[in-house]
């Protein structure tokens, strides 16, 4: 398209220079030209203009500069930015990856299938030899032929890496194993229970010790921390969760140390080959294994009755194998069987009546924000630093990976319009799954009684838990948890409303079922907090709405809308709009482009000043108290009262580290003259 128009413009200027040339030549011939400017005129007029021109594509080449230079920054966008090229080329990498990755599935099959049928057979010969010559080993050292581990346990890929104990291992292992089994054949079934509760009330005294000798040690570097001269420092312990962490980067530095280099070309296309073959051939060989341990069993049991058969006939009894302690497995409630016509039915009729939402896919990049770059450097100084919207994601995320772990409770508090249904959408997407709303306001005040809401809860809580993964959405959860009812909600029952949808809906759902309630909450400090947060233990607070959310806004609002100048100052204005609500400042913006607005746009322009006086003027604006969110925060949630407690502590330590570095200064030091002078020495030998 640029070409195009290149040609198009080259085109127009020739056709335009012969135009002006033809007129030239006419007027010379009939003799109407004008005679030549002086010499010194025109080189005169020829520096000017070449003076000018030089300045303006100086200013120019600048200004491209800048302009690429923010953008790459992600501080504003350029004109030439096309966001339908960007999508195609995303478009494109997707579909080629798709491609790639069936053609790379197809190729390793293909692979697999061709070395079983080279190796197979030689392979499972080998693996029987193997395994028959273990069994022969063992006859002839200790007459007895071990079993076979499980398939859980390894089955024979742990005799082929021989992590089986050996014939004399065995053999100490059994002698142990029989003198067990005659000591606890003589107890009664009265001492072996008194024996249990023994050992574990053992266990119980040495965990309750060493818990007291931690709590002491805690206690004693408290007190020691506030001495600065005695201040043992600060000792993290190792994190068994890194463990996991540090074992894959190992496993990783092992399989790629060999590719990870820039002449290693032949591997950053499609796939690589040689990890490809080894995969291939590792599936192979378990699926040989499998076929093997079937029938390596069968012989093993053949064999141990012809073994049984000898030891009879000799009138000797065989060994037994060791038995192991297996734990005890948690009986499984029985579930009642649901009917599915009836979770359908009830399903629908929740949904008629607006409890089952439908929610549109969001992604985790929809909740636009950066983290809190100055945090770190503000608990440095002994500050209070709040997570901004990318600390959010990330705690979200972990909140999302844990709806698959079990039933999970949590507590979004925010302002109107600060992303807490995002979130649920967010979450909603991520795990698949389906999404209840319950909201108070909602409710007529016809149906508010016990039997229609025991109906409501039972049908969401057996629904729920039969469509999981769910996520039950309760709005406005302050109603509920009151301190003081106002007047204009004194006629509803809250009382009841709090009962059954916290109470009685969270009894009905079980630990293991993956379900999540999210309960979002706006005016937190007209409730009495402790209730609220017996039912929901984890406690999100939103973030303000800070300059780069309001950047990232806008300029997704410049390139969505093409009407819009590409060289509009979003910056200046992004500042400006910070605090503003972000569910308020997508709709006003979206608002703001009126048919006589667009109309306007493409014959003066835009400028920031107009989108403010908008916003202002509007009367459905709306800014949020974000101190009063964080003075709760800090005085009601656990979380933050121990962060304040620590930065107390921390001030304190500060000060009395100054204290102690002002009574060193004021101390004289006292000065010693080891070196003695010529007057000294020369009185002593005087004397002597």
């Amino acid at each position: 398209m640029q070409l195009l128009r290149l040609i198009f413009r080259q085109v127009l200027t020739r056709v335009r220079h012969r135009e002006v040339k033809r007129e030239l030549w006419e007027k010379e011939l009939n003799g109407t030209l004008r005679p030549p400017a002086p010499i010194e005129l025109r080189e005169r007029s020829a520096k000017l203009i070449q003076k000018v021109l030089r300045a303006y594509f100086e200013l120019k080449r600048k200004k491209l500069e800048d302009c690429k230079r923010d953008e790459l920054l992600g501080l504003r966008l350029c004109g030439g930015q096309d966001l339908l090229l960007k999508q195609d080329e995303e478009n494109y990498r997707t579909e080629l990856y798709n491609q790639y990755s069936e053609e790379w599935k197809i190729s390793r099959n293909n692979m697999k299938q061709q070395f079983l049928k080279r190796r197979s057979e030689a392979l499972k010969e080998d693996y029987r030899d193997y395994i028959r010559a273990w069994f022969q080993q063992w006859f002839n050292q200790v007459q007895y032929i071990h079993g076979i581990p499980k398939p859980n346990e390894g089955g024979i890929a742990t005799i082929l890496r021989e992590e089986v104990l050996s014939p004399t291992e065995w053999v100490d292992e059994h002698k142990k194993y029989l003198e067990e089994k005659i000591t606890n054949k003589n107890k009664t079934a009265t001492q072996k229970k008194y024996e249990k509760l023994e050992a574990k009330r053992e266990k119980m005294m040495q965990k309750k010790e060493e818990l007291m000798k931690k709590k002491m040690e805690a206690d004693f570097l408290k007190k020691l921390k506030k001495n600065p001269n005695l201040h043992p420092g600060y000792d993290y312990p190792p994190s068994k969760k890194t463990e996991h962490v540090i074992k894959a980067i190992e496993h990783y530095k092992k399989d790629w140390d060999a590719y990870d280099s820039t002449n290693a070309v032949e591997i950053k296309v499609k796939s690589v080959k040689e990890l490809d073959i080894d995969h291939a051939c590792m599936e192979a060989k378990l699926e040989i294994l499998s076929v093997v341990d079937e029938e390596m069993r069968r012989e093993l049991k053949i064999l141990r009755r012809a073994l049984k058969t000898d030891y009879e006939n000799e009138g000797e009894k065989m060994p037994e194998d060791i038995k192991k302690s297996s734990k005890r497995r948690e009986r499984k409630r029985k579930r009642k069987a649901i009917d599915k016509k009836i979770i359908a039915e009830k399903i629908e009729d929740l949904a008629i009546r607006g409890f089952v939402k439908e929610y549109p896919l969001i992604k985790f990049e929809d909740f636009m924000g950066d983290p809190n770059f100055v945090g770190e450097d503000l608990r440095c100084q002994y500050k209070q630093a709040f997570p901004h919207h990318g600390d959010i994601r990330r705690i979200w995320w972990d909140r999302c990976r844990e709806m698959a772990h079990g039933f999970h409770k949590i507590l979004l508090v925010g302002p109107k319009g600060s992303g807490k249904t995002r979130l649920v959408h967010v979450m909603a997407s991520v795990n698949d799954a389906v999404l209840f709303v319950i909201d108070p306001e909602n409710l007529p005040a016809e149906f508010l009684t016990a039997v229609y809401l025991q109906q409501l809860v039972n049908s969401i809580a057996t629904c729920a838990k039969a469509v999981q993964p769910s996520v039950i959405y309760i709005k406005h959860v302050q109603r509920l948890f009151y301190a003081k009812v106002p007047a204009e909600e004194q006629d509803m029952d809250l009382d009841l409303l709090k009962r059954y949808f916290t109470k009685i809906l969270f009894k009905k759902i079980n630990k293991t079922d993956k379900v999540t309630i999210i309960g979002s909450c706006i005016d937190p400090w007209t409730t009495k907090s402790k209730n609220m947060f017996k039912q929901f233990q984890s406690v999100v607070l939103l973030p303000h709405t800070s300059y780069s959310v309001v950047l990232k806004l806008l300029q997704n609002w410049v390139i969505s809308n093409s009407v819009i100048p590409k060289d509009l100052n979003i910056n200046s204005l992004a500042y400006m709009l910070q605090g503003y609500n972000f569910g308020y400042l997508k709709d006003a913006l979206n608002n703001f482009l009126t048919a006589e607005r667009i109309v306007r746009i493409a014959a003066y322009g835009l400028y920031p000043q107009e989108i403010y006086d908008y916003i202002i003027q509007d009367d459905n604006q709306s800014v949020a108290e974000y101190e009063k969110y964080l003075k709760w925060y800090t005085e009601k949630t656990t979380w933050g009262i121990r962060e304040k407690k620590h930065l107390e502590e921390q001030k304190e330590f500060q000060d009395l580290v100054k204290k102690f570095a002002e009574k060193d200064k004021k101390k004289k030091p006292k000065v010693i003259s080891s070196v003695s002078t010529p007057n000294s020495v020369s009185s002593v030998n005087n004397s002597k």
